[in-house]
């Protein structure tokens, strides 16, 4: 079996064009992948090296190869940033690649560290990644690949990960046998503005705004109850934490009714606009017997809010509608 490489050039020309400050220089930078990895270079195309499924009857695989991958969590968040993959090289390698098996048009290739003297003078490596957005929840592999200095690769080795949901769902989609909320109401919006969402559940209890106080929902605590629970207030006071999404959760079956729904901008945060889009999310039995939350089409709202609405809390902002749960 023949190990991979990468035409044309070799490794140590392409961590060349990465600056000393950690900027990229190709023409092609991979702000749009679906995985970033700060102070990396990213590469077009196909990660070098053999496959695993490939390589499965090569007794301990073609060096040069990663022996080994560490992570804190394989349950990814959309959008998750500095999340730290270390791990281990073969002796020979210069750089180590990882990319998406399924996802993305590239790769980014990070420099190999120190020999370990505890593992047998394996080469260390580690890569802070950032992810997408709107990357598909549910199962992918990451692949990784060593590198030497000529281009050539050995087998590459892979890593299951889980993109969970942008909503609360108690990490059902990953753990499928994990009951997930029985709905859920979810604000996103577009900039770092302070933003919040409010509902007025049939029996007038009102859920949202402006609530510091507010607790996450708690699936197995004992005083959860059928009432929406507010997950976080994010930019609060123009405290930017980058979330820019708010949910209202209900663990339980919740109130049968009408629900209204409002959007306030408590603060623009100094940003002329924010654009704004309302979901809703209910549980639904699956082929398998188990449920996941749905997202329920069209969204509830979509709409834009300029700085001249921000209220600071005076009032309920704006009616988007209402939804009704039977």
């Amino acid at each position: 079996m023949r190990a991979g490489a990468i035409a044309g050039a070799g490794i140590a020309a392409l961590l060349a064009v990465t600056s000393c400050a950690g900027e990229q220089t190709s023409p092609n930078t991979g702000i749009t992948e679906p995985i970033r990895v700060e102070t990396a270079q990213f590469v077009p195309g196909g990660l070098p090296g053999v496959p695993q499924s490939d390589a499965a009857t090569v007794d301990g695989g073609v060096n040069p190869q990663v022996t080994d991958v560490n992570v804190a969590n394989t349950a990814i968040e959309q959008g998750e940033l500095g999340l730290v993959l270390s791990g281990h090289a073969t002796t020979g390698a210069q750089a180590v690649g990882v990319r998406f098996a399924d996802l993305g048009t590239g790769y980014w290739l990070v420099p190999v560290g120190a020999p370990d003297p505890s593992d047998d003078g394996l080469l260390t490596w580690q890569a802070s990644a950032d992810f997408g957005r709107n990357l598909p929840p549910g199962f992918h592999d990451l692949v990784f690949a060593a590198v030497a200095p000529d281009g050539s690769s050995g087998t590459q080795s892979d890593l299951s990960v889980c993109i969970d949901l942008p909503v609360p769902d108690n990490l059902n989609i990953c753990v499928p046998k994990r009951k997930p909320p029985v709905a859920v109401l979810s604000l996103s919006w577009d900039q770092p503005v302070d933003l919040d969402l409010i509902v007025e559940d049939p029996s007038g209890v009102v859920v949202g705004g402006d609530l510091g106080s507010a607790q996450p929902p708690d699936a197995g605590s004992a005083a959860n109850t059928g009432n929406g629970v507010l997950d976080h207030d994010s930019n609060r006071d123009c405290v930017i934490d980058d979330i820019d999404r708010e949910d209202i959760v209900w663990q339980s079956t919740p109130a049968k009714g009408t629900y209204q729904v409002w959007v306030d901008l408590f603060s623009a945060c100094g940003k002329p606009s924010v654009t704004f889009s309302v979901s809703l999310w209910l549980a639904a039995a699956q082929a398998d017997g188990t449920q996941r939350l749905v997202q329920q089409q069209p969204p509830l709202a979509t709409g834009i809010m300029t700085a001249v609405d921000a209220n600071g809390g005076a009032a309920r902002g704006l009616y988007v509608g209402d939804f009704v749960l039977r």
